[in-house]
């Protein structure tokens, strides 16, 4: 049986006008990684300070800031006003929230309010310094102590500065983000965006968690993966080395008189015929140069596929395995995600892991280098290296189902696009590549189909180039999905001449600079197409579906038999029980069927109205290892599943 929910099924953004609010920021001990991360037990809590809002039942006139010294386990003072709050607010309050549920403490259902995801939502797609200084310089009010903020930059740690200054800054910070936090939500509610603020929050709660939870890396693979690409690394490393002789192609200088003196590249060339070189006037040899570089013979081909394939080796080393590695021999084999929801302008979440010193890798100076590695877009083949940690468990990927092109059908409101996803036989890359191949839909073979998912929904993005079959696709694309088209179109307008968009559910995009070319084409065309759709989808319903799927495990009580462990794109990654297997499918299709209501909830009956008729859809994937397993299809309209052809 499967238990409803509570705020869940109506959410409110308004809670956050409640004068019910408390104000949270702590100081940590940073001894160990990452600015004092929860995840690493020698780092410790050093002081905590809170105030309450005019509504908290404990508020007094002559009371402006509580504070608590000691340890993670001497909050029983702040914990009690923690519970009688209809919000938390913080600025990074990820942070915060992680180190509650260190301490043992889940704030459930509260919501949240990040003063530095408000600034974020606020500034739309402009890229904003978002720290709580940069928040207080742009609205107004009061800044840090310079003398105790410029310790803390220099590496200083905060057990090192005496308590009074420290408790002094404290209370500064709580006292800033609350007047902060007020500036920022009438912001949000003169100009209609507090829902957006609302789901953005909601999700921080379920990161802190999965941030704690961590990955497995199977240690067996990783190294067999590490040692089979450092051999390839040395292999094209000594074929370089006898092609070019005398030379190195570690030295950009050497390498720029091989490739335009030895192999004779014609150098890239600006507008006014010049050659393209660096600021001090040597050959430019970096890697997107030499991707525009034209062969003409076949050693100049030879060399550059060589080089390539050397570099690529070489990158996927520094990048990813050297860090895998490092937390293999380090960290107990356990990847843990930073995850950053204020940096992309698609509003898409970003991570990375946590920065870590490497024992196995050092500079030419004999000094250990660290490092962190990215986590949203590693090759594909590494997923294979990621396990369940608990016997018993299977690792799952819950992955939403062609969300862009449904997202859309529901932002264009196009009939075309949703009666294509209600069709079950409707197959696009199969539709894509039989248009720029000429052929029949049956006609299309697997490798085909292939080549041609690149295409497929370029169009949504603006995409026009390509040969003649790839025109032939863009041209009938728009076409068929005139709905959209017009939308975007609209878009566009409103951009050009307003120098914003406002999106339906209250987002909004700003293009102050935009610019045209001699045609009139907008060059800021494919952004504008990209991040409505973008946006909604990976920043609204993967959050809002993730959101709503994590309280629902712990309503039910599966705590225990269900843990989410990482998010990426448009997937939630989780640790399941295999004899409760069948139950997550059951949550996970409530989850999706709750989305729409949340989304009513909190961005109005016109945006819920625009749903109708477009299914969501996911698939989820289970095996020992992430990438490997079985496969079944979801479509949330439909109580049955089914299983995926």
């Amino acid at each position: 049986m499967i238990n409803d929910l509570g705020y869940i099924d109506k959410p409110d953004s308004n809670i956050f006008m409640s004068g019910n609010y408390l104000c949270l920021d702590f100081e940590i001990d940073t001894s160990y990684g990452d600015y004092g991360h929860p995840v690493h037990q020698q780092n410790q809590m050093l002081l905590a300070c809170w105030s309450l809002g005019p509504g908290h039942p404990c508020f007094e006139e002559d009371q402006k800031v509580y504070s608590v010294w000691g340890n993670e386990y001497a909050l029983d003072f702040l914990i009690k006003h923690l519970e009688l709050s209809e919000v938390v607010v913080a600025h990074n309050s990820k942070y915060e929230l992680g180190w509650l549920l260190r301490c043992g403490y889940d704030i459930g259902s509260r919501p949240v309010f990040c003063t530095k995801i408000a600034e974020y939502v606020l500034s739309g797609n402009m890229t904003y310094d978002t720290s709580l200084d940069a928040c207080v310089r742009r609205r107004g009010g009061r800044c840090k102590d310079p003398v105790v903020d410029k310790m803390m930059k220099a590496g200083v740690n905060p057990v090192e500065i005496p308590k009074a200054w420290l408790l002094g800054r404290c209370i500064q910070d709580v006292q800033t983000t609350e007047t902060l936090f007020l500036n920022q939500r009438d912001h949000l509610f003169r100009t209609n965006r507090l829902g957006v603020q609302y789901v953005r929050c909601a999700f921080t709660p379920v990161l802190a968690y999965m941030e704690q939870q961590g990955m497995t890396l199977d240690k067996d693979r990783v190294e067999q993966e590490y040692q089979k690409e450092v051999l390839k690394e040395h292999t094209f490393l000594i074929q370089l080395q006898k092609t070019m002789g005398a030379l190195s192609p570690t030295s950009s200088d050497q390498l720029g008189v091989f490739l335009y003196e030895r192999l004779r590249f014609d150098e890239l060339r600006d507008k006014k015929g010049k050659p393209i070189r660096t600021a001090s006037g040597k050959y430019s040899t970096n890697i997107i140069t030499m991707e525009k570089l034209k062969t003409t013979n076949k050693d100049q081909k030879q060399f550059i596929e060589l080089y390539f394939n050397w570099n690529k080796s070489k990158q996927r080393i520094t990048k990813y395995l050297d860090f895998y590695i490092a937390v293999c021999n380090q960290m107990g084999c356990k990847f843990y995600a930073n995850f950053n929801q204020t940096v992309t302008a698609t509003h898409r979440l970003s991570s990375s892991g946590m920065r870590i010193e490497y024992d196995h890798v050092v500079d030419d100076k004999g000094k250990k280098k660290s490092g962190a590695t990215q986590f949203q877009n590693q090759p594909r083949e590494y997923k294979r290296m990621f396990c369940s940690s608990r016997p018993g468990y299977l690792f799952t990927e819950e992955d939403g189902s062609g969300l862009e092109f449904r997202v859309a059908g529901l932002v264009g409101n196009d009939p075309a696009i949703k009666a294509d996803i209600n069709d079950i036989t409707f197959d696009p890359h199969r539709r894509s590549a039989s248009i720029i191949n000429g052929i029949k839909e049956e006609e299309v073979t697997k490798k085909q189909r292939t080549a041609a998912k690149a295409h497929t929904f370029k169009p949504l993005f603006g995409g026009q180039s390509g040969n003649e079959g790839e025109k032939r696709y863009y041209q009938a694309f728009n076409d068929r999905y005139k709905e959209l088209v017009k939308t975007q179109e609209g878009w566009l307008s409103e951009a050009k001449y307003n120098k914003r968009v406002i999106l339906p559910w209250g987002l909004r995009t700003y293009w102050p600079h935009i610019k045209t070319d001699s045609r009139g084409w907008i060059k800021e065309r494919t952004q504008i197409f990209n991040l409505p759709i973008q946006s909604f989808a990976t920043a609204d319903i993967i959050p809002i579906q993730a959101t709503i799927l994590w309280h629902l495990i712990r309503v039910n009580g599966y705590q225990d038999k269900m843990i989410l462990v990482n998010t990426v794109h448009d997937s939630v990654l989780a640790e399941i029980h295999e004899d409760y297997l069948d139950d997550y499918k059951l949550i996970v299709t409530l989850s999706w069927q709750k989305v729409y209501s949340f989304i009513g909830c909190v961005y109005g009956e016109s945006v819920l109205k625009m749903m109708e008729g477009m299914p969501l859809g996911t698939e989820i994937s289970w095996g020992t290892h992430w990438s490997e397993g079985d496969e079944v299809s979801f479509n949330i309209t439909q109580s049955k599943i089914q299983e995926a052809q």
